[in-house]
């Protein structure tokens, strides 16, 4: 006995490895993609704190050198048209947004948990149409959404939405195959329905990676301007993309107003991802392994 303990104690040696600093190149590299996607930011705010007269005429500088003015804010707030259409998008996108991430985990259930004929040969064809541009098919849905009288409605920028995105449903799909079978095998046991299994077992575990696709397709859908600019032709259905490009049109003199109000129309998306990045990021990296 004394013999194991002390051969246990002598060669039971945790296996410590030494983090090793990336090269020196690494952080250069990270330092200069930061720049590249942190300056343009940097630019459209100081813009938008510039006067009229020196954001158009003057030289660029990265500080305003006429003094800070806030009256590009100003303008941008008392627009009617970008609280309209700021408005709209909320709107229309949180519903399509909600019920979408819905129905695509309630997919991916069936074709990650659920035995039955065809599914790896259906999900293959999902994944396959994933390949085919949007722009493609973009003036087929405008004719048939003509047809049928949706045109100038909200109905064409919400109801494909609804019904999920393939995308979404292979992104759940792989998270909800590291769900271990045991615990629907034990479910199931107990007299629990496949509904029940989705709604009480499933989708608590499965928070992260819908959270996730909830926040990316919401932001999908903030920055969708070509599908509202075909469907939605009447002005009071304009979604917020519509109305900056419409204020940008109306202000061509006035760069300030212009660029407060990209950044206004920025805001919004940074702030959710800022607040929900912990639950992105773990949603993201519990998902990134290929489960077949």
């Amino acid at each position: 006995m004394e013999e194991n303990k002390i051969y246990n104690s002598q060669n039971f040696v945790p296996n410590k490895k030494k983090m090793e600093r990336p090269p020196v190149g690494t952080y250069v590299l990270l330092i200069l993609y930061s720049l590249y996607i942190l300056v343009p930011f940097y630019i459209i705010f100081i813009s938008s704190l510039k006067s009229i007269q020196e954001a158009a005429f003057a030289e660029f500088t990265w500080w305003p050198t006429r003094g800070i003015t806030w009256g590009a804010f100003t303008r941008v707030f008392e627009s009617n048209e970008i609280q309209r259409g700021f408005i709209n998008t909320l709107l229309f996108y949180t519903p399509t947004t909600l019920i979408g991430v819905f129905v695509s985990a309630l997919a991916s259930y069936g074709f990650a948990k659920m035995e039955w004929a065809g599914r790896n040969a259906i999900f293959s064809f999902l994944l396959l149409t994933m390949m085919i541009p949007g722009t493609v098919t973009m003036t087929a849905t405008r004719l048939m959404y003509d047809t049928i009288g949706w045109i100038g409605t909200p109905l064409p920028v919400m109801i494909p939405g609804m019904f999920g995105g393939i995308g979404t449903v292979f992104f759940l799909r792989q998270y909800m195959k590291g769900i271990p079978d045991d615990l629907i095998g034990a479910a199931k046991i107990d007299g629990m329905s496949e509904i029940k299994i989705f709604l009480i077992l499933i989708v608590p575990l499965s928070v992260p990676a819908i959270l996730t696709q909830g926040v990316l397709g919401f932001i999908g859908h903030y920055n969708d301007y070509m599908g509202a600019l075909l469907y939605l032709i009447d002005e009071p259905l304009y979604t917020l993309q519509i109305a900056i490009k419409n204020m940008v049109d109306t202000y061509r003199t006035d760069l300030p107003a212009q660029m407060a109000a990209c950044f206004l129309g920025m805001m919004p998306m940074l702030l959710i991802y800022l607040f929900l990045q912990n639950y992105i990021l773990k949603g993201i990296s519990m998902s990134s392994g290929l489960k077949g």
